[in-house]
């Protein structure tokens, strides 16, 4: 489902676990300060939606909320990108040119990928955070600006900071509150409804492409542990949405087939850390879809006696698996 009480123009953020539940009502609690946050999650989980919610739920909502790459610019552009430049600074600096700090007064600055900035830059950027006030490159002006700054990281940035490659103090003045932003394989819930959003959002541009998805694709989608995360469910839509010729998207459409649905579950419930217990459950579970409850077909699959096959399932429901 997307994000309750959503007010026009704020991102669609779609969930349906308990662990996106947590992070969104954090994000919106954050929202009503004007304190910088740190936002952690592995690339494709939705980091910069986060983010910009925080911003429209925000006191700055009619103000620019403003994003920079950290990881997309070059290191010798950087500081002219987030600072902007005076004519002559550089070679290609034809005119004056203000930066995204500019750009962002009054509003919010995302930097998403705050780990790959190099040490001068976490300097000056600590430098604006504590006196709110910068020069241009190649400039004596000083610049006075009021900017929220919000960041992301993809690693783990007390780890950097240990290893002295980011700044402790620039590390305390941006993480002022930190909210976590959970990979897809540790949110299953997720997967389905995160899939029903883009089908139905790549209608517009397939008009005529499939508009469901089979029983099968669902339930080796809700198993694959997604290391690309939400960006991932996304791509393998669209995919699908291209190759299908039909109305409704197969698993054979999906580019996510590493092994069977089998060896899908075994790599989601690692990623998952989950107990070897609840893994033989699943496992079981599975296979007496698969043999669609022939539990003396199930019992030789799994290489053990009938009666063993219906003590673990009468376990697995509560005591009440009729033979």
């Amino acid at each position: 489902m997307p994000s309750p009480s959503r007010e026009p123009g704020e991102p669609v953020i779609v969930y349906r676990s308990i662990a996106m539940e947590s992070a969104v009502r954090l994000a919106e609690r954050v929202a009503n300060s004007d304190a910088s946050a740190l936002i952690l999650g592995e690339s494709g989980t939705g980091k910069g939606l986060l983010a910009e919610l925080i911003h429209r739920r925000g006191v700055r909502r009619d103000r620019p909320f403003v994003t920079v790459s950290c990881a997309n610019i070059p290191a010798e552009l950087f500081e002219s990108e987030l600072f902007g430049h005076e004519r002559g600074s550089h070679t290609d600096a034809h005119a004056r040119k203000a930066g995204r700090f500019e750009a962002a007064d009054g509003g919010t600055l995302f930097l998403d990928g705050i780990e790959a900035l190099t040490p001068p830059l976490q300097a000056k950027l600590l430098r604006v955070l504590q006196e709110k006030s910068f020069e241009r490159l190649g400039g004596v002006e000083t610049v006075r600006v009021d900017v929220r700054v919000l960041s992301s990281c993809r690693e783990d940035l007390p780890a950097l900071v240990s290893a002295e490659t980011f700044r402790e103090d620039l590390y305390y003045r941006l993480n002022v509150v930190t909210l976590r932003v959970p990979p897809l394989r540790e949110r299953p819930d997720d997967v389905l409804p995160l899939a029903l959003h883009f089908l139905r959002e790549l209608r517009r541009r397939y008009p005529t492409g499939p508009r469901r998805i089979s029983a099968e694709a669902r339930r080796s989608m809700r198993a694959y542990p997604w290391p690309g995360n939400v960006r991932e469910v996304m791509n393998a839509i669209e995919a699908a949405m291209i190759v299908a010729d039909g109305k409704v998207i197969e698993l054979r459409h999906l580019p996510i087939r590493q092994g069977g649905p089998l060896e899908q579950m075994v790599a989601s419930a690692a990623s998952r850390s989950m107990s070897l217990e609840a893994l033989e459950e699943m496992y079981i579970r599975e296979v007496l879809r698969m043999t669609r409850g022939n539990k003396s077909r199930a019992a030789v699959i799994l290489g053990i006696s009938r009666k063993t096959l219906i003590l673990k399932a009468r376990r697995y429901e509560g005591g009440g698996e009729p033979e």
